[in-house]
């Protein structure tokens, strides 16, 4: 969903020392490093492809929720709500801890454990056991997709050098927009009929192949990937040798805690992702049951939005970057959500697919200036830790979004629930614009 976790991984990745004494003994090593090596082909694929299984199991209960609420007998939208943002309950915790585990277990043990909590989780959500299990499920897929988003980036930024790693880590943060065009044009179309448990069978199956691709892929994910980030065997002009650890980062920074521009950039990503998230939950609903859409065809107009989001994440990076600021475009782009929010519930239902679009240009670069904004605000030996915070206010965000949405438009109705975003989200533009060191 955004690319903090490669900012905040990528500098432990880099600090991995090598071991041996001596030229001999360094060539020994390099020859056994070689034999180690995985491609960094390979690495960016396997990422990718199994940080899409956790953005799937993110995004499978949206477009069916129509279906959930009748096969479940659920009380409305807001249980609906509930059951789609409970997914990242567990993120709010693991935010800044994911590191600490990923440095204990290694990055092929977390993979192995990451894709086997989405696929153990698919499972028990697929046995219909209820509705308290079925958020236990979603919390348990939830764990695998926080981990993944952790430790995929730092890999992909150990294997890919300086020309190639933009590129590659670009790719990579693709990944919530595949799984979003993956379930928005899948899922109605598999829970037809009401078997909507065919649904998380097919999630299940997905990260069953992929964690098994795993195993057998990447055994030497941690050695290849030490010999990326090692060190050169000597550093110019330092004089420093390979063998040198470098100094462990500062995980907890007071200073990071106290800086008021962390803290409104992360209210400003917040109460974006609380009506960005909410409000891309519920259209597939809202256009079958308000509008009279087909609701396999009202999920797949939806799909438009995260695939719009691939290129216009990219183009308003080199947008940001050619005007030479984070704060004027993040904050025009979060008035332009307002707008889209406000028209949503008067939008000719003809031509909703022009509104998507507009909605999809809207949103989906503002992740990644959040993060962007963030780094420049605090001093390098800083950044993993105010990537860490960031990602917390981002989990928090998401947890919060469908289900306030979803009590809302229990409360209010449709219409109101999209006018009450729209206030939100000026806020959030303020919070931007107020933020003094941004510039």
């Amino acid at each position: 969903m955004s690319a903090a976790t490669a900012h905040l991984r990528f500098r432990a990745g880099r600090a991995r020392g090598a071991h041996g004494g001596g030229r001999k003994a360094a060539k020994g090593v390099k020859t056994m490093t070689e034999r180690k090596k995985i491609s960094p082909g390979l690495v960016l694929f396997m990422m990718l492809m199994s940080m899409t299984a956790g953005a799937m199991c993110l995004n499978k209960v949206a477009p069916i929720v129509p279906v959930l609420t009748e096969s479940m007998g659920l009380a409305g939208a807001g249980q609906a709500g509930l059951l789609i943002s409970v997914f990242v309950f567990s993120g709010i915790f693991l935010a800044i801890p994911s590191g600490v585990i990923i440095a204990k277990l290694g990055y092929y043990k977390t993979g192995i454990v990451a894709l086997a909590a989405i696929l153990a989780g698919s499972v028990v959500g697929a046995l219909d056991a209820g509705y308290a299990v079925m958020l236990g499920s979603r919390i348990v897929e939830g764990v695998g997709l926080i981990l993944l988003m952790t430790l995929g980036p730092a890999a992909v930024a150990s294997s890919f050098d300086d020309k190639r790693r933009g590129s590659a880590m670009g790719l990579l943060m693709c990944f919530m927009a595949f799984g979003q065009i993956a379930m928005f044009n899948l899922a109605p179309r598999i829970a037809e009929g009401g078997a909507w448990e065919n649904v998380w069978w097919f999630t299940a199956v997905y990260a069953a192949v992929f964690l098994v691709a795993w195993i057998v892929a990447l055994r030497n994910l941690d050695a290849s990937l030490a010999a990326a980030a090692a060190p050169a065997e000597e550093a110019p002009g330092t004089g420093a040798s390979a063998d040198t650890p470098a100094a462990p980062a500062k995980l907890f920074s007071k200073d990071v805690f106290l800086n008021p521009g962390v803290w409104l950039v992360g209210l400003t990503l917040m109460v974006y992702l609380i009506a960005e998230q909410g409000v891309i939950s519920f259209p597939p609903t809202y256009l079958a049951e308000v509008r009279g859409m087909d609701a396999a065809a009202a999920s797949s107009i939806v799909s438009i939005a995260p695939l719009v989001g691939i290129p216009v994440g990219i183009v308003t990076g080199m947008v940001s970057d050619k005007m030479g600021s984070r704060k004027k475009p993040l904050g025009v782009l979060m008035l332009a959500s307002a707008v889209t929010y406000a028209l949503m519930p008067s939008w000719p239902t003809g031509v909703f697919v022009v509104l998507v679009v507009l909605f999809g240009i809207a949103v989906m670069g503002i992740v990644g200036l959040c993060f962007s904004a963030v780094a420049e605000l605090v001093p390098p030996a800083q950044d993993d830790m105010a990537v860490a915070l960031l990602n917390t206010f981002q989990w928090v965000g998401i947890f919060l979004s469908s289900s306030l949405v979803g009590l809302l438009i229990e409360a209010v109705g449709w219409d109101m629930a999209f006018y009450l975003m729209v206030p939100l989200t000026v806020a959030g533009a303020v919070c931007a614009f107020a933020t003094r060191k941004l510039r």
